[in-house]
């Protein structure tokens, strides 16, 4: 004995129909409130207005430099800033320290081996948002060939330099950190020279035309 049917077929299609429909657009409603329409934008660094500085201690003094040839990309979205991600390229033969003497030693073979490893590089692998365009940057960097873990402490801010004040979109990033120049393989002075160096981008970054 077959079972009997509480609605025709042709009213069960309907309703199987129209329920669909009405299923289709609720996940669809739902998913544009959960799912923002927005995208990452890629800024580059500005090389006119970009450079990596360093600072280390020598006996009392503190010894500073900088690499004027700085290369980078970001991309970055306002709502979801843990997505971003950065990448900068530093050509080691950009060093000045305004010593002509120190620059010849820092390039040389027990420092930056600037014939050997032309470039320094970093890339990010994590971002931790902390809040006020500031986040914790977490990536690789390599110099001398030696790839290890570091952490930028990163701000990114619209700029206040007017001499940028027709860049629309354009953002004053600001990047810092430490490393321990021994893990680099520059372990010459070090009776005379800290091992800790402080390292501090300063760059413009501009949104790609």
């Amino acid at each position: 004995m077959s079972k009997p049917h509480f609605f025709p077929n042709h009213t069960v299609t309907a309703v199987t129909r129209q329920s669909l429909q009405i299923f289709a657009l609720a996940v669809f409603g739902v998913s544009a409130l959960i799912v923002p329409f927005a995208h990452a934008e890629r800024f580059e660094f500005d090389p006119r207005r970009t450079e990596v500085l360093f600072a280390y201690t020598m006996g009392l003094a503190t010894g500073r430099g900088r690499f004027t040839k700085v290369a980078g990309a970001l991309n970055f979205d306002d709502s979801r800033p843990e997505k971003t991600t950065v990448t900068a390229s530093i050509a080691t033969e950009s060093l000045t320290t305004g010593e002509p003497l120190v620059d010849a030693t820092l390039k040389g073979v027990s420092f930056f081996n600037v014939k050997s490893s032309p470039m320094i590089a970093f890339k990010s692998n994590a971002v931790l948002p902390k809040g006020d365009g500031a986040a914790d940057v977490a990536g690789d960097i390599t110099v001398n060939g030696i790839t290890r873990p570091v952490t930028l402490k990163v701000t990114l801010q619209p700029h206040d330099d007017p001499a940028l004040k027709h860049d629309a979109g354009a953002r004053a990033f600001v990047a810092k950190t430490r490393i321990q120049r021994s893990d680099f393989n520059m372990t010459d002075y070090q009776s005379m020279v800290s091992d800790e160096v402080e390292i501090e981008i300063n760059a413009i970054v501009r949104p790609r035309k």
